[in-house]
């Protein structure tokens, strides 16, 4: 393994009483990294998003590299709750994207009354964590499920908000049409053309088993039917990462919770076919696709088995084949609650790589390190 070059290290957002964790950050054209990250109370036993209905997404950024950062504010209203991970994009025209998908949540007793959809109820989410392997939540809550999760959990909606401000404030809401996909839910942003054409990678939510792209021609305002980019029996297929190639190739990345090896697919005609999605032989998740300035594309994922750390895998063949030594940007993280790191390329040539961690008092936050190859 190699060891990043460490430029600094930091907190973005920590609170003992709340669970932050699942980053997303750019650096948009007044020159400010924005992140957005998951939100919610924290708990005897962690949730996380498909299993809570008390997520939001907030917005925090900084001008200054990572010194000092905004107060968060919940983005894009204090309406859109019970959110999954949310992705941030920034348009060549100024425009900043945030892609949101937002479930619908019931309390209990009257979502088991009305049943005004098919809804999924607390012995589900047990069954649905002890199959994840994820967390020891569903072990701990099995006895008494109600209890712990009162509430039941509906479809919801994909959702792209769009601003002319930097990313400070969200105007215009635009809902996604994900048919015939149950729903889309994305945590890796847009893929942006020469010509303007938006590619959103978004995966089948509930199912996190299938991964489609939908594709926009004016910046976001709307988006055309969905076309499917892998599915294969017996795979798990979510949260992907895409990246244009120097080549003008597609790069999707994309975990796999069969297997926990990441699979990749590329498409050679923008999007409209796909080779089928192969294992790459790295173990961490989920991945995070970026161009470097020389062309090689750096993969970013965490590693949530001993040694606990955020890592990076490098491609210097356009994404054909992978480096096997990882580059250590985080090392010795206390336990496996952790990772969803996305690196942003800044202007200078380093690098700055946004994650998740527990601190050495068990309270779960959103931290950076700015670091060169």
């Amino acid at each position: 393994m190699a060891n990043a070059q460490i430029i600094s290290q930091g907190v973005i957002f920590r609170d003992s009483y709340l669970y932050c964790s699942h980053p997303h950050a750019i650096a948009t054209a007044d020159g400010a990294i924005v992140a957005v990250f998951n939100q919610t109370r924290r708990n005897l036993f962690i949730f996380h998003p498909p299993h809570d209905p008390q997520y939001r997404n907030f917005i925090t950024r900084s001008t200054d590299l990572g010194t000092t950062w905004s107060a968060p504010q919940v983005a894009p209203n204090y309406e859109c709750n019970g959110t999954e991970c949310a992705s941030l994009t920034q348009l060549a025209s100024g425009r900043v994207l945030l892609n949101q998908w937002c479930f619908r949540w019931y309390p209990l007793d009257l979502g088991r009354r009305l049943q005004p959809e098919p809804l999924c109820y607390p012995e589900v989410f047990v069954r649905e964590l002890i199959e994840s392997a994820e967390l020891e939540t569903g072990n701990q809550i099995a006895t008494a499920p109600d209890d712990f999760a009162p509430w039941a959990r509906g479809h919801g909606d994909s959702f792209v908000h769009l601003s002319d401000d930097g990313g400070r404030s969200f105007l215009q809401t635009v809902k996604i049409d994900t048919g015939p996909f149950h729903g889309g839910y994305g945590l890796r942003g847009c893929l942006e053309f020469p010509d303007g054409t938006l590619l959103l990678p978004l995966n089948n939510v509930p199912d996190y088993h299938t991964i489609f792209t939908v594709t926009s021609h004016d910046g976001g305002a709307s988006w055309r039917e969905p076309q499917l980019v892998a599915f294969r029996e017996g795979r798990l297929f979510t949260e992907p990462a895409m990246v244009l190639t120097a080549e003008g190739d597609i790069v999707c990345m994309i975990r796999e919770d069969a297997t926990r090896i990441m699979h990749v697919c590329r498409s050679a005609d923008g999007g409209s076919s796909w080779s089928d999605a192969e294992p790459t032989g790295i173990a961490g998740y989920p991945p995070h696709l970026l161009r470097l300035a020389d062309g090689r594309l750096l993969c970013s994922f965490g590693m949530r088995q001993p040694e606990y750390s955020i890592q990076a895998v490098l491609s210097e063949d356009h994404g054909k084949s992978w480096q096997r030594q990882p580059v250590m940007i985080r090392r010795h993280l206390p336990n496996r609650d952790l990772g969803y790191p996305a690196s942003v390329l800044l202007a200078d040539g380093s690098l700055f790589t946004v994650y998740y961690c527990q601190d050495a008092g068990g309270v779960t936050g959103v931290e950076f390190t700015r670091w060169r190859l």
